[in-house]
């Protein structure tokens, strides 16, 4: 059981933890447990009345100067996501209470900062004959109940690579063998070095996952020669490349009418058929939206979103 601390000694505790020291510090320096100093951190100072819990935290641990600081770094550098403010600037606390403090404070970091108008979203997809089977639900109830495994190994299938960013769509590179290191680069190189955009390549960053040809050896060498800028998102990270809604949206129209393609060459003219119908203000929104979803899933501590 944590003892009841004087009003004195509750004030150091409040006291020491404005100052920025952690609380195992604060325990050292007042000779009281770790559990104590954390009881009286986030509570009220109060005498004979009950235990009042402060339902902000944060204000404790960022005072008025943190506040000045903050904004005074925002307004000198670009910074990717809150957390990385909080830990240039080495500010105690949590991160979710760093994020409640900007909240509470008005201050928005990753809007201004992560500039995903300047980041290009690349990947790749298999695309069958034949869609998945909720596509062909309003056909006879015999067709209906084509086992789902067929869609799968449907015999006509084509590997895709495409890229997609603000203002910019590339030409899709389609193959049909199975995309590796030497494949990928060659649709890479020719997919963005011979493109047109605005704002132009060398000032774009392209992100990928962690997929193993991504960051093949061997390769990587030729995109360095081509100049351009390719980061990867960490492993078993999730999956918020925006690229994967521009793929739904190929997937809908390609499959819209009950389509099943019998032919290579009949599904590469749909594939490109519908690439160039998708439009670019589509594209544009979930782009911009890639910032709102880095903090949506760091909110659910990377579960279930929204998006």
């Amino acid at each position: 059981m944590v003892p009841r601390l004087s009003l004195s000694n509750q004030r150091k505790i409040q006291k020491e933890r404005r100052k920025g020291k952690g609380r195992n510090e604060t325990a050292r320096h007042l000779k009281v447990s770790v559990n104590t100093v954390s009881k009286y951190s986030h509570t009220l100072i109060v005498t004979d009345r009950p235990r009042v819990v402060n339902h902000k935290p944060q204000s404790h641990l960022y005072p008025n100067k943190t506040l000045k600081n903050v904004q005074l770094a925002i307004k000198n550098k670009t910074y990717s996501s809150a957390i990385q403010l909080k830990r240039d600037l080495k500010l105690p606390g949590s991160d979710r209470s760093f994020q409640r403090f900007l909240k509470a404070n008005k201050i928005e970091t990753l809007s201004k900062g992560y500039l995903p108008d300047l980041c290009l979203f690349d990947d790749e997809k298999t695309v069958r004959g034949r869609g998945p089977d909720k596509y062909y639900r309003s056909l006879s109830e015999k067709d209906t109940q084509r086992p789902e495994s067929e869609s799968r190994a449907h015999p006509i299938k084509l590997n895709i690579w495409g890229c997609v960013g603000v203002g910019f769509k590339s030409n899709l590179f389609i193959t049909e063998e199975n995309i590796n290191g030497r494949i990928y680069t060659d649709a890479l190189i020719n997919g963005l070095t011979n493109a047109q955009m605005d704002p132009p390549l060398d000032t774009r960053v392209l992100l990928s996952d962690n997929a193993g040809w991504h960051k093949n050896k061997t390769e990587l060498p030729r995109i360095e020669l081509a100049n351009i800028s390719h980061k990867f998102l960490p492993p078993l990270s999730s999956d918020l490349n925006p690229i994967e809604h521009v793929w739904a949206m190929l997937t809908t129209k390609l499959y819209e009418n009950f389509e099943v393609y019998d032919t290579i060459d009949s599904l590469r003219k749909a594939i490109v058929r519908c690439w160039k119908s998708i439009p670019q203000e589509s594209i544009d929104n979930i782009v911009l939206s890639y910032g709102d979803r880095l903090l949506e899933c760091y909110s659910h501590e990377g579960k279930m979103t929204k998006y």
